[in-house]
């Protein structure tokens, strides 16, 4: 089930980091960095003579306060920037280690943060920001176990402020997965094979098509799966292309007059309703189609959880994995695909905020049943 849009405030400045050694005029340079003393520390950079580690650091410091006083993206990626050097140069100096990390995922760039992140605690130089970072990555990444193992550190060894932060997320998590566990689905394919052959499936469809919202979530699931034992949803877009023409020439009413009547045959098409949601003249007339691409996404949505192939999103085809994708699990690059245990799917790809991420499908008996038909498998 979908569980990461949970927004987390990232506030650094709350957090305490780990004492290191550092000289005295790192420690000075610091004071002014915490006093947001943008004059004192550039004049400090300016005559810091020989370019060792803890000027590269205090330049990644100077352009994270820079970027808070003005607003600008350009002084985040400057912090990488000098970080990266820095890194370059010293590349076994752990003040560069956390400074490339906090640099990168200030700068969202949370993918390339995270495995220095594990560095830094697989080095035993772990603090309360490393384990906020990390917190708030693993979270975005739907992996709460992982979430929940930092925020447990910043409880154990951060001060009172961390403390009280890592108990409010997981009071949070704990609320999601309340609330995620009681709209769980667990589909009857047995069951829902028998009640598609009989004449109350069709009622139920019928409901459905005229947009009853009094339907259960437990009905409008029995319509979405039921339906693939009677028509073949994997081919809709492809036997589509004929349509996809008219609109492209301009001829919109020809368009959905023809989506329309295939809708009638295809109830459940995602394909289909998004089709003609994106060529409705006005918002009352999208409502019906919004409706039922909701309810369907719904369903999908609440038979899985992220990263956890003992719990995959079920669908009848895979034309509904893309859209689960793209509408449910917020994909902004596909990476690859790779059937796993039969009839299971394994998408890999990058969400919104650019992290990877795993997904497993279960494609449920129809599907397979026809592609074994096609070619012959026994399996």
């Amino acid at each position: 089930m979908k569980r990461f849009t949970l927004l987390i405030i990232l506030l650094v400045a709350g957090l305490t980091a780990a004492a290191q050694v550092q000289s005295p005029r790192y420690e000075q340079f610091k004071e002014y960095r915490n006093q947001a003393d943008t004059l004192q520390m550039r004049q400090m950079l300016d005559n810091w003579g020989d370019k060792d580690a803890e000027f590269y650091a205090a330049w990644v410091n100077y352009c994270s306060v820079m970027a808070e006083e003005s607003q600008e993206p350009t002084w985040l990626e400057m912090a990488v920037n000098w970080a990266k050097m820095g890194r370059d140069a010293y590349p076994d100096e752990d003040l560069l280690l956390h400074k490339l990390s906090d640099a990168l995922f200030d700068n969202e760039q949370m993918q390339e943060a995270l495995p220095l992140l594990e560095e830094i605690e697989q080095k035993g130089l772990g603090d309360v920001v490393t384990w906020y970072h990390l917190s708030v990555i693993y979270g975005a990444k739907g992996d709460f176990a992982q979430s929940r193992k930092y925020l447990e550190k910043m409880i154990q060894d951060g001060e009172e402020e961390d403390e009280a932060y890592a108990r409010e997320i997981l009071a949070d998590y704990d609320r999601i997965d309340h609330v995620a566990d009681s709209l769980a689905l667990h589909p009857d394919h047995v069951a829902i094979e028998k009640l598609a052959k009989k004449p109350e499936f069709q009622l139920l469809v019928n409901r459905f098509a005229a947009c009853d919202t009094t339907l259960t979530r437990e009905e409008i699931a029995t319509v979405y799966y039921g339906s693939s034992y009677l028509q073949d949803y994997n081919l809709m877009q492809a036997e589509c292309d004929d349509i996809r023409k008219m609109a492209e020439e301009g001829k919109l009413e020809e368009a959905r007059t023809a989506l329309e009547a295939k809708l009638k045959d295809h109830p459940v098409s995602l394909f289909l309703l998004f089709s003609l949601f994106n060529l409705a003249e006005d918002e009352d007339s999208a409502e019906p189609y919004r409706w039922k691409i909701v309810s369907l996404l719904g369903t999908i949505d609440n038979t899985g959880r992220v990263n956890d192939p003992e719990h995959p999103f079920q669908v009848i085809c895979v034309n509904d994995e893309y859209h689960a994708l793209n509408n449910i699990l917020g994909m902004a690059e596909f990476k690859s695909q790779a059937v796993v245990d039969g009839p299971m799917d394994k998408m890999d790809f990058q969400n919104e905020l650019g992290l990877d991420m795993t997904v497993y499908f279960y494609l449920t008996p129809p599907y397979w049943d026809r592609l074994n038909s096609l070619f012959g498998g026994d399996d």
